[in-house]
């Protein structure tokens, strides 16, 4: 039923837009309240605080191009998205000086996600990406994505510092990506050691 797929959608857009944008201008709200108490007494706290600020709308824009490049029609295809990925994974990873070795199987632009598949996808993989950049302090990384019996598969992979697996407390990101390949019906496995690099694997099932 036509109708109540467009409910659904706007129910999900409406969702996201409050837990995305709702608690970052709640933040965004009160840390301007504290610079400018702050202001004539304490310039450096005010400072401190305007950086955070600026810290949380951008986080809240890229959340917000997230959102409306996932909703868009045109961008329902595994080539639009692959092509996000990668133009994602070039820009970050480049100004670590990292290098990128990316690469899709043909066969996965025949794969069909939908809209919220679509956006768990790339979040999963942007949030692996993130990480890299963020914490491997690697000099290569290699992102494959292809297809092996009705399902889609993602790795991650890079030579950087590593860490120990067993002694993570879910932070880098990690229970995000637990929590979206969970949404996809899928599993995403997180190996590392230190000194050996870590590589992400996501699984998740297709029509």
């Amino acid at each position: 039923n036509k109708l109540l797929a467009v409910e659904k959608i706007r129910t999900k857009v409406a969702r996201d837009l409050h837990d995305d944008m709702g608690s970052v201008l709640s933040t965004i709200n009160i840390l301007s309240t504290m610079a400018k108490t702050k202001m004539a007494d304490d310039p450096v706290k005010a400072s401190e605080y305007v950086g955070k600020i600026s810290d949380n709308s951008q986080r809240m824009m890229e959340a917000m191009d997230d959102i409306v490049w996932s909703i868009k029609p045109d961008n329902d295809t595994m080539h639009k998205i692959t092509a996000r990925m990668r133009e994602f994974a070039t820009g970050i990873l480049e100004i670590k000086d990292i290098e990128l070795d990316f690469k899709v199987e043909d066969k996965v632009n025949d794969v069909k996600l939908d809209m919220e598949a679509r956006r768990d996808f790339f979040l999963i993989f942007k949030e692996a990406v993130n990480n890299v950049a963020k914490y491997s302090h690697c000099a290569k990384c290699s992102i494959h994505i292809s297809l092996h019996q009705h399902r889609l598969l993602l790795d991650v992979q890079d030579n950087g510092a590593g860490f120990d697996v067993s002694k993570a407390d879910g932070g880098n990101g990690h229970s995000n990506l637990l929590k979206r390949a969970e949404a996809l019906k899928g599993r995403v496995t997180v190996q590392s050691k230190p000194g050996e690099g870590t590589h992400v694997t996501l699984n998740i099932p297709i029509q």
